[in-house]
């Protein structure tokens, strides 16, 4: 069995979700969330290591985008997508959104300390 190498929490949540690749946007819905990416469903257009925005609604007046990020996965049902750019303003939203939804809140400040990626 493979070690677990995810150095971010997940959250499942599902939040409607736009993906803009080529112009084209695609909606989605997201199963789960970290700081560094979501899973959602997926699309035909979908391809791997495809750049994409993502603009997430929380609800009608509020959303977190996120203007780069690339597909790092996707078969017929999922697609994983990682966050490239984050603004300062959607970084804050997306960690507040983490720590609501987490079954521990500090998990997610505690992770804040430690590199995301080697």
């Amino acid at each position: 069995m493979k070690a677990n190498r995810r150095k971010r929490t997940r959250v499942p949540v599902h939040f409607e979700v736009t993906i803009t690749m080529d112009g084209r946007q695609i909606e989605v819905t997201t199963t789960n969330i970290s700081l560094t990416g979501i899973l959602c469903s997926s699309d035909p257009l979908f391809q791997k290591d495809a750049s994409c925005e993502v603009t997430i609604f929380l609800n009608e007046a509020n959303r977190i985008h996120i203007p780069s990020a690339k597909v790092i996965r996707t078969s017929s049902t999922k697609t994983a997508i990682a966050f490239s750019v984050l603004t300062e303003e959607g970084f804050f939203h997306l960690h507040r959104l983490l720590q609501f939804n987490a079954a521990d809140a500090d998990i997610i400040d505690q992770e804040l300390h430690q590199p995301a990626f080697q």
